[in-house]
Parts: C-alpha cells; structure tokens; sequence
C-alpha cells in the first residue's frame, strides 16, 4: 500500500471520528433538556394529583357535612411516614449525586491518563511489531 493511501485512510477515520463526536456534542444538551422536561412533567402531575384528591376529599367532607378529624395517633402515624419518606428521598439523592460524582472523577483521571494509555499502547504495539515483523537490513 502507498503512503499516501495510508494517509488518505488515516485521515478519513480521523474525519468520521471527528464528525460522530461533533453528532453527541450537538445532540447531548438536546437530550438533556429533554429528561429534564420530562422529569419536571412528571413531578407536576404527581403533585397535581396528589393535589385534586387532597381537593376532592375536602369537597366531598363539605358537601355530605362529616366532620371527619384524624385521630392522634393517625396523624402521628402520618407524620411519621412523611418524615421517613422525605428522609429516604434525601439519602436516595445524596447517593445519586454522589454515584454521579465519582463517576464523573473517573472520566476526569482516564481523560488526565489518556495520553499515559496511549503510550503504553504504542510500548506494547512497537514489542509486538518488533517480534512479529521481519526485520530489514538497513545498512
């Protein structure tokens, strides 16, 4: 093979390698904004439910005159509850960023490596090269 083929191929890779990355780079925030979208639609429709019930039941006390109140221990039951889900929901956030924190780190030291990969790479490509091509004699 020549050796301007062989730049030719090189060069073609490094186009489609540098066009596949710029397709994430444009798509990524697109993504992004979609999840957020779509996790703020449904915190909202949790709470718009939760909402109209809570607005359902009222009507529904005032419209058939029950005068219904919550036992002591029912609402110190409640409380409890609430509590211990709010609780959860923050340790489960704490974990999540957390995750996503280490994980991120992780990038950060291969992409500060990257270079010490590549080197390595090329030491063990240039031994394998060495033993399994024939040597020349340049004199």
């Amino acid at each position: 093979m020549s050796e301007s083929r062989e730049t030719k191929g090189d060069f073609e890779v490094e186009q489609i390698a540098k066009k596949y990355f710029s397709e994430i780079e444009h798509a990524v925030p697109h993504i992004q904004q979609s999840i957020f979208d779509l996790q703020n639609e449904s915190y909202k429709t949790w709470k718009n439910a939760v909402d109209a019930n809570i607005l359902l039941q009222k009507e529904f006390l005032t419209k058939t005159g029950f005068n219904y109140v919550i036992p002591d221990s029912a609402k110190s039951i409640l409380e409890n509850m609430l509590r211990e889900a709010v609780k959860f929901r923050e340790l489960s956030n704490k974990i999540t960023v957390s995750s996503i924190e280490s994980i991120k780190n992780n990038f950060k030291s291969w992409n500060n490596n990257a270079e010490s990969f590549v080197d390595l790479n090329r030491n063990i490509m240039n031994y394998w090269t060495s033993t399994l091509l024939p040597k020349t004699n340049q004199s």
